[in-house]
Parts: structure tokens; sequence; C-alpha cells
């Protein structure tokens, strides 16, 4: 039974396309779907490592909505197993499966070897049921990541402007700025050598990018790192758009008494500038105050029929295509008893 893992373990998927990220309680969920980067469960299990984090264990109904509403339309692998034991499903961290919400005749492991939990059974929208499946089939996966090894330049598209474009740092910010984007904000040297394209990898040309010692020095980056140039030089430059990030919901779980009022604010950060909206049930929220980056949910008089889950969703275009990062807000209500 162990043998398909072990075998895996080797063929850990470096360049995965993220779908969807939200934001849950001091970390990040990253969602990875595509159809060259889809894998097994053992290849979840390390891509997830390697990020920095680990394949999600939603041990809790709250954690459990938030996976199945960043998979959404999607089958997901999730962190857990009974491949030590039929039917004694485990967490990848050795916990029991206690809390479980397995879809109707699931677990009922088919064929004898479906050993390993995956999400959104059936592919039903954001159902967030779980089923036991075969180990070596091929479904896309979400991350728990904690926010400080989280990088936000995961959901960087780079642009390089080159030869003729040489102009000075100014004028490359300014050009970067006119197209909805920013003269990129790199920190090292593995992002501009793996994920910017069209960078000679025998080249020592060095790129504007946005770091600005005084008045007349100027960041660059080069495969030797960064460094400074004088600002009015002419380089080649590189622009980046950012998907929505640093999403930041105010509180994140609340128990109200009927009549009750409450203000939640969610804000985030991107480039272009994101739509910050609230949502409940798939449906735009009425009462919310909107702002620039950022967007206010408001509760008033609350009732019974207020509890549940709410979602902030922070939208913009990269690249031609909406992205989106969210956070969730839980409502509970009770009631007092004269």
């Amino acid at each position: 039974m162990l043998r398909p893992i072990v075998f895996v373990c080797l063929l850990s998927l470096t360049f995965a396309a993220l779908k969807r990220t939200a934001q849950y309680k001091g970390t990040t969920l990253k969602f990875y779907v595509d159809q060259q980067d889809t894998t097994i469960f053992a290849g979840a299990i390390l891509n997830c490592y390697d990020k920095g984090g680990w394949l999600v264990m939603p041990k809790y109904s709250n954690l459990n909505q938030a996976v199945a509403s960043v998979a959404r339309g999607y089958e997901a692998w999730i962190g857990g197993s009974d491949i030590y034991g039929e039917g004694a499903f485990r967490w990848n961290d050795g916990e029991d499966v206690e809390w479980a919400n397995w879809s109707p005749g699931e677990p009922n492991n088919g064929g004898n070897d479906q050993d390993c939990m995956k999400i959104n059974h059936k592919m039903q929208s954001g159902s967030g049921n779980w089923d036991d499946d075969q180990c070596h089939d091929l479904f896309g996966y979400v991350c728990q990541i904690p926010n400080k090894k989280a990088s936000p330049q995961e959901r960087s598209k780079f642009t390089v402007f080159s030869g003729q474009n040489a102009t000075s740092y100014f004028q490359a910010k300014s050009f970067c700025e006119n197209r909805r984007s920013r003269l990129a904000l790199m920190e090292d040297v593995n992002t501009f050598e793996h994920r910017v394209p069209g960078i000679d990898g025998s080249s020592f040309a060095e790129y504007w990018v946005s770091h600005q010692q005084d008045v007349d020095s100027c960041g660059t980056i080069s495969h030797d790192g960064i460094s400074y140039a004088r600002c009015l030089q002419a380089l080649p430059f590189i622009c980046e758009q950012v998907a929505p990030y640093d999403l930041s919901v105010s509180d994140e779980e609340a128990t109200l008494e009927i009549g009750s009022n409450l203000n939640v604010e969610c804000s985030a950060f991107g480039f272009p500038t994101p739509e910050v909206k609230w949502y409940r049930h798939n449906v735009y929220v009425a009462h919310q105050k909107r702002g620039v980056a950022k967007s206010t949910l408001v509760l008033d008089n609350v009732n019974s029929e207020d509890d549940g889950m709410y979602v902030c969703k922070a939208t913009n275009e990269v690249d031609g295509e909406r992205s989106t990062t969210e956070g969730y807000f839980w409502l509970g209500i009770t009631i007092i008893l004269g």
C-alpha cells in the first residue's frame, strides 16, 4: 500500500499554477490546479512542503468551508488518508480524523485501493464534501502556508522591457504605472532567475527594479543580486502586475446577540489596485461601505437569518485575467432568553 507514495516522492512538481488564494487565521490557503501540474497525493504533500507550508487539513467546519470555497468547482487533495489502517483515517500530522464531512456513502474504499482524501466530491461547487480516492490519481491541491512564508510574488506577472526601451529609473517607473503595473519590487535573485521570462542566463545586464537608496542612486537587479546605479542612467527594466495579496479582515469570527451591530473591514493590496467586495451565499451584500482597496461590512440590528459565513473578495486583472483573493468572516447569533 505504501509503494506508490514512496515511489512518487521523487516527483515533486516545481512549477505549479496558482489558481486562487484565501486568508484564514494568520495563514494563506493556496489552491493549485492546471492540466500540467495536477498531481498525485504524495506530490501535493511535497509541493506544499516546498512552499513552506503543508497540505491543508480541514479539521474543523470553518476551515473546511474556507477550503471548499477556495477550491470551488474542483476536486482537490486534502491532507488525510487511511494508508496505515483501512478505515482508520488520520491527518498527515498523525491526528485521528474526528470531525468529518464525508459525502453520503463515503468513504467506501472503491476497488479496495482508495486511501487518500479529497474535498468537493463530484466537483460540486464549494460543496466541501469529502471522498476517498486512489492516491495515484491526479487532482489539484490546497496548501496552507503561514503568512510570513507566503510570498506575494508568487502572484506576480513580470514583463521585461529592454533594447530601445532602456531608460532612466524615473521614466521606467512612469512607463510601468501607465500600463497599470509597477516597477518590479523584487527582493531576491531566485525570483529574478526563475520567474521573470526572457532573462538571458549568461547576460550580465542590470535591470531597474523598485528600490531607491537616495535621489541619485536607484535599485537594479542582475544575476549578481540587488545593486544600485545612477538613476538617470539608461537601463532595461522590469514591470510587474500582482494579483491581490495581504488581504486582511478586521474580525474573522464573532458571536452577537440579536439586535447587535458590528462593522468588519476587509482590505487588500495588488497592482492594479484591487476592487474589494463582500458576498454571502455568492450574492453581493448591499450593506457595505466601499473604499479604495477596502470595504466595510455593515451589520446592523442582526437577526437569526444573518448568521453564517461572509466572503470578502479582492479582485483585479493581471495579464488579461481576473485574479481573486478571499477572506472570511463567520457570524454566530445568540438568542438571550429573559
